[in-house]
């Protein structure tokens, strides 16, 4: 089987994104179990060996007449949405490849609502993967252009999704309420199929003994939607009766925004909202490379995922697959992840004074705490190993492709 797979960047060190962690997954397994693998990404195809071929997309047509041609074109296009000229340019770009070396399948991500676009220029089946619908983000502050703009992006997902001959999602609670906001047919094809991880035999795992007591961390980029700042005010409450406690964050400082359209740093926000004894409390690295952030989960008595919304967080599955003791806000499908008081404790979205309770709580029971991360760790390697979610995949791709013929 051919499988194409898209991905905002390529190779893996180019980015840090949650899609190129699930691309780098899928293809090595695939590729293990014989399959010809095809990444698609930034105008250049990246084959199972390892190669790349730049691609070469026909430029719009030159001169007066070539204008007019171009505009009657895209009037012609009747894709929804905001970013649909990057969306046919990806469309181009996935025809081009296909031309090169046919698939018999391509899966891509929701995002913008391109895979519809795409699903007019292939004629093979196409898996639109729902990594995270922007309809299922929080309502926050935003100006007249971006309301419009979200509203644009929102309708081009759905529109997708609705339209899709495949769709897949990471939980039940992303497939359930993406295909009711889409009026999507329920008898159409989907299958939910979580995000995979590896885990190296070899690999260190989260000992009691070798952590830092009252040492907490958190992997994630500093704004808004990873709940940075509910992480923060927590932990200013939880000095309050653990004076001792540390914390580390680990991330890009993409800052909170306060107003529409401005944000702040980690450093302003910081000294804005927090005393000056809760500051020398704190460790902001900024970005690391994942071996610098391995040995932090390994020190971390506690380690926290604090976002307003996720679907099948990375950094949630590579804390349990080392078996970290894990707190995570409860958005949906979290509990599809983490099973409250048996492999994690679960803690309202934007409730500091809750996540400080249960962080108190988890780190005055170190005992507790190394159970739930020792049952993580065995949850993490019968569900989310790559070797079982890999064979899902297959499963479902062959029982598409059979369906197609």
């Amino acid at each position: 089987m051919h499988i194409g797979l898209c991905s905002p960047h390529w190779p893996p060190g180019n980015g840090a994104n949650g899609i190129v962690s699930y691309v780098a997954a899928v293809r090595d397994h695939f590729i293990a179990q014989g399959h010809d693998v095809t990444v698609i990404s930034q105008r250049a195809v990246y084959s199972g060996d390892g190669s790349a071929t730049l691609l070469s997309l026909p430029e719009e047509r030159p001169g007066l007449f070539g204008s007019v041609l171009n505009r009657m074109s895209r009037r012609l296009d009747r894709s929804p949405g905001a970013l649909s000229d990057i969306g046919r340019t990806v469309a181009r770009e996935i025809q081009l490849a296909h031309r090169l070396k046919p698939f018999d399948i391509l899966e891509m991500e929701d995002s913008f609502g391109w895979s519809a676009i795409v699903g007019r220029t292939i004629n093979v089946p196409v898996v639109t993967r729902l990594h995270g619908p922007h309809f299922l983000k929080p309502v926050k502050a935003r100006d007249a252009r971006q309301k419009r703009a979200d509203r644009s992006r929102c309708a081009a997902e759905a529109s997708a999704v609705r339209s899709a001959r495949l769709i897949t999602a990471p939980t039940k609670a992303i497939m359930d309420r993406t295909c009711e906001n889409s009026r999507r047919d329920p008898n159409k094809p989907a299958a939910v199929i979580p995000n995979p991880i590896v885990i190296p035999e070899n690999a260190p795992r989260w000992e009691l003994s070798g952590c830092e007591r009252d040492h907490i961390l958190m992997v994630g980029r500093f704004d808004y939607w990873k709940g940075a700042d509910t992480l923060l005010i927590a932990f200013e409450r939880l000095l309050q009766t653990r004076p001792q406690a540390r914390l580390t964050i680990v991330g890009p400082d993409l800052g909170i925004e306060v107003i529409p359209e401005h944000r702040i740093g980690y450093d302003a926000y910081a000294r804005a909202s927090l005393s000056p004894a809760t500051r020398e409390r704190i460790s902001f690295l900024g970005m690391l490379k994942p071996e610098e952030i391995a040995p932090l989960r390994l020190k971390a008595n506690v380690t926290v995922v604090s976002s307003r919304l996720e679907n099948l967080p990375y950094v949630l599955l590579e804390g349990m697959a080392i078996g970290c003791p894990l707190l995570c806000t409860d958005w949906p499908g979290s509990e599809e992840i983490i099973d409250d008081g048996r492999t994690g404790v679960l803690t309202p979205v934007g409730q500091p004074g809750e996540m400080a309770a249960n962080l108190g709580s988890m780190l005055a029971n170190p005992e507790l705490a190394a159970a739930l991360g020792a049952a993580a760790h065995s949850h993490c390697a019968q569900t989310f190993s790559v070797d079982v979610v890999g064979k899902q995949l297959i499963d479902f791709y062959d029982t598409m492709l059979k369906a197609a013929a």
